[in-house]
C-alpha cells in the first residue's frame, strides 16, 4: 500500500541517510523511535504467546490492522525461494491482516537498491543488507536496533563474529541470514599428478598452511602443468566473489592477505596490531594500518600469485569446480554442492592460511529493518518467523549453507562428526569481522581498484600508501 513520508522520516532526516549510504554530508538528525507499544516479557516461541512461533521475537503483540509489509532481498533459485515462499504462506494463515509484498533482484544490484530506497525515505520494511554495513546503518539511523524486539538467547545465540560485526554500541543493526567464512579447497587429483603434497587436513583454524607454503605448492603445481604442456591449469582459481577476478572483494577475500599478516594480541600502538585492525579505532584514518610494512608483505603476497601466473589476471569462470584449479577459498555451500550434485574430481578442504594468525573474513547477508516503516513490531515479528528454527532449517537444507546460529549447527551431526563441517563451524567461530567504520563502503571502494593494480604488477607499497590517503581522503566528511 501507499505510504506518505511522516514528518520525522523528511528534511534533514533523509538526508541525513544519503549522506551515510552515498557519502554525502556529515551526518545529522534523529529519527523516530521504534513503536512504544509495552514488550512482552518471554521469548516468541513461549507457547500461546503469539499465533505462530516467532523464534526469537519478544516484542508487543501484532496489530490486528490491515496492513502490508514489503520485502526487497536477493533472487535465489526456485528450490531456494520455495521454503521461504511457504513461510510467508505460514505467517499469513496465522496473520491474515498482514500482506507481505516481495520484491526479489539480482544479487548485484541490492547494495545499490537498498542505497536508492533509503536515499527516497520510502523504503522496504525489511531490506536485505550485510554485517559489514552495520556502522553504516547505526551512523545514518537506517536500521532499528533489535534488541527490544529479539531475545537476548537469539542474539547470543548467533556465531560471536557475525553477532559482534552486527553490533553497534551494544545495538544489533542487522541479523546474519547464514555463515559464509571461506577455508581452502583444494583438487587432490591436481596436487597428485604435480607430485606435491596436500595442504593439511585439519579441523582446527590455525592448522593451516602460512602464506610461504600455500605459494610454494603452486609454483611447483605450475611448473609440473607447464612443463606437461597443460595451459588451462591454474594453482589458484580466479575469485568468484564480488565483481570476480583480483580486486574483487577486500571485504570477504582479499583482506586476508594483509589482516593475518597483522595480529590482534599485540599492542595497540604497534605495525602488528594496526594490520590486522585494517582502521583506526574511530574508523576514520586508513594510513598507518593498511600500508604498514607487514601490509606490504601480505600484498606483496598476493602479487606474486599474479605475476609468476600462478591464478588468472583476469575473470575466468568456474575454474575450480571445472577441475582446472588447484585450490580455491570457499564457504561450507562448496562442500554441500559437491556433495548432492557430485564433484569431476577428489576433493579435499584445509583451514584458512596463516600469517601472524590464521585468518577468515565472516561477512553474511543481513536483514535489517528500515527505521521509518510504519509497521516496526510486525515488520520484526515477520523477520523472526524466517529466522525461526523450523524455517532456518528448511533454508539451509535448500540453499546447502551453513547455519548462522550455533544451536541449529549443533543438531546437526555431521558437524560433530564430518571434518568438513567440523571445520566449517571452527572458522565460522573464529573469524573476524571487517574493520568497523561508517566509511567502510568508500573504504573499500577505494581498496577494491588498489588491489586489482596490485595484481596486474603495480608497485605494492606506492599502491597501498596511495590507496590510504584515498581513503583518509574519503572519511573526513565523517568526523
Amino acid at each position: 500500500m501507499n505510504r506518505t513520508p511522516s514528518t520525522a522520516r523528511s528534511g534533514t532526516f533523509i538526508a541525513s541517510r544519503r549522506s551515510v549510504l552515498l557519502g554525502g554530508a556529515s551526518l545529522i538528525a534523529a529519527v523516530a523511535a521504534p513503536g512504544s507499544r509495552v514488550l512482552a516479557a518471554s521469548p516468541g516461541s513461549n507457547p500461546g504467546k503469539y499465533k505462530a512461533d516467532l523464534g526469537g521475537y519478544i516484542g508487543p503483540k501484532l496489530s490486528d490492522a490491515p496492513m502490508t509489509l514489503r520485502v526487497l532481498r536477493q533472487e535465489f533459485s526456485p528450490e531456494i525461494n520455495a521454503p521461504i515462499r511457504a513461510a510467508y504462506t505460514a505467517f499469513k494463515e496465522a496473520y491474515p491482516n498482514i500482506t507481505i509484498e516481495e520484491e526479489r533482484i539480482p544479487y548485484g544490484d541490492l547494495a545499490k537498491k537498498v542505497q536508492l530506497y533509503v536515499a527516497s525515505g520510502s523504503a522496504p520494511d525489511i531490506m536485505m543488507g550485510s554485517t559489514e554495513l552495520a556502522p553504516v546503518y547505526s551512523a545514518g539511523k537506517i536500521a532499528v536496533p533489535l534488541n527490544d524486539y529479539f531475545s537476548q538467547d537469539f542474539i547470543q545465540d548467533i556465531y560471536a563474529p557475525l553477532r559482534e560485526s552486527a553490533t553497534i554500541d551494544g545495538k544489533v543493526m542487522c541479523l546474519a541470514w547464514e555463515s559464509n567464512s571461506s577455508f581452502l579447497y583444494f583438487n587432490r587429483d591436481i596436487f597428485k599428478r604435480a607430485g606435491v603434497a596436500t595442504p593439511p587436513e585439519v579441523i582446527e583454524m590455525e592448522g593451516g598452511w602460512t602464506a610461504d607454503q600455500y605459494i610454494n605448492a603452486l609454483r611447483a603445481i605450475t611448473e609440473k602443468a607447464r612443463k606437461s604442456g597443460d595451459q588451462a591449469t591454474f594453482g589458484l582459481a580466479s575469485s568468484r566473489f564480488g565483481n570476480r577476478g583480483p580486486g574483487s572483494n577486500y571485504s570477504q577475500l582479499e583482506s586476508m592477505w594483509v589482516r593475518m599478516m597483522g595480529d590482534p594480541r599485540a599492542p595497540k600502538d604497534s605495525t602488528a596490531y594496526k594490520t590486522f585492525a585494517g582502521i583506526s579505532e574511530n574508523g576514520q584514518i586508513a594510513t598507518g594500518y593498511l600500508d604498514t610494512p607487514e601490509a606490504i608483505k601480505g600484498m606483496t603476497n598476493y602479487q606474486t600469485l599474479f605475476k609468476e601466473d600462478l591464478s588468472p589476471k583476469g575473470i575466468v569462470a568456474d575454474q575450480y569446480k571445472g577441475g582446472v584449479a588447484a585450490t580455491d577459498f570457499s564457504s561450507m555451500a562448496f562442500a554441500n554442492t559437491f556433495r548432492s550434485q557430485g564433484a569431476p574430481f577428489d576433493w579435499g578442504v584445509s583451514p584458512p592460511l596463516r600469517g601472524a594468525i590464521g585468518f577468515a573474513s565472516n561477512v553474511a547477508d543481513a536483514p535489517f529493518i528500515y527505521s521509518g516503516s510504519p509497521h516496526i513490531p510486525e515488520a520484526a515479528a515477520l523477520l523472526a518467523f524466517l529466522l525461526n528454527d523450523t524455517n532456518r532449517r528448511a533454508f539451509y537444507a535448500a540453499r546447502g549453507s551453513m547455519p548462522s546460529r550455533q544451536s541449529l549447527t549443533n543438531e546437526m551431526p555431521e558437524y560433530k562428526s564430518d571434518p568438513v563441517n567440523m571445520l566449517a563451524a571452527n572458522v565460522a567461530a573464529g573469524a573476524y569481522g571487517p574493520p568497523k567504520s561508517v566509511g567502510w563502503l568508500d573504504y573499500v571502494n577505494a581498496v577494491n581498484p588498489a588491489v586489482k593494480d596490485i595484481a596486474l604488477g603495480v608497485d605494492v607499497a606506492d599502491r597501498l600508501h596511495t590507496a590510504a590517503r584515498q581513503v583518509d581522503r574519503l572519511l573526513v566528511k565523517y568526523r
